[in-house]
């Protein structure tokens, strides 16, 4: 647990560092499109979806020095090796770190991505588009752990799209149960980044 907690203050830490770069950024944008009350709501989606992608950065991207050197050994192509993993080192050690860390970890860090996404973009609306993106989201911070002092795994690109197709499913519902949360974006999602 304290390792979790760990992971949550250190990516409050350089979201907290990031804040004012966004919130000037954002401002300015906002200011140039003309201040509309509306898009207020829309403006605080964008905002909480660029923190998620900061602090999920920031813990897995962020070199980390001292861990191991990068080789090859620290990459893992054998697909679905963290269930093996995890049931050996709970079954075995009592050690139950991997499936909060490794399993749960890199499913949670994705759900807000998949959930953000349609919310905010009407293109993200179909199916095959948001969980393209957490894939390539996924995919890109394998490949930069790569060359750093981190280790690369299949498996958590598969665990990091099924958080953003959860993510993407929690819309849909709440768009279906509660129509008009989802109509308030409707009328913004036209706007970008």
């Amino acid at each position: 647990m304290r390792v979790i907690v760990q992971y949550i203050d250190n990516m409050l830490f350089f979201i907290c560092l990031a804040l004012p770069f966004i919130f000037v950024w954002r401002f300015i944008r906002w200011r140039k499109r003309g201040f509309k009350l509306q898009e207020s709501l829309h403006e605080v989606g964008i905002f909480l979806l660029i923190s998620v992608l900061i602090g999920v950065f920031s813990q897995t991207i962020v070199p980390r020095h001292g861990l191991m050197k990068p080789t090859l050994s620290n990459v893992n192509f054998e697909l679905f090796r963290v269930f093996r993993e995890t049931y050996n080192a709970i079954k075995y050690l009592g050690f139950w770190q991997p499936f909060y860390i490794n399993f749960l970890g890199n499913i949670i860090l994705f759900f807000p991505i998949g959930f953000l996404l349609p919310l905010l973009f009407k293109r993200m609306e179909r199916f095959p588009y948001t969980v393209m993106v957490g894939l390539c989201i996924s995919l890109f911070i394998e490949i930069t752990q790569l060359p750093q002092n981190r280790s690369s795994d299949v498996d958590d690109l598969w665990l990091n799209t099924l958080g953003a197709l959860i993510g993407y499913i929690v819309y849909l519902m709440i768009k279906k149960k509660f129509p008009t949360f989802t109509q308030v974006f409707k009328k913004l999602k036209e706007r970008s980044l």
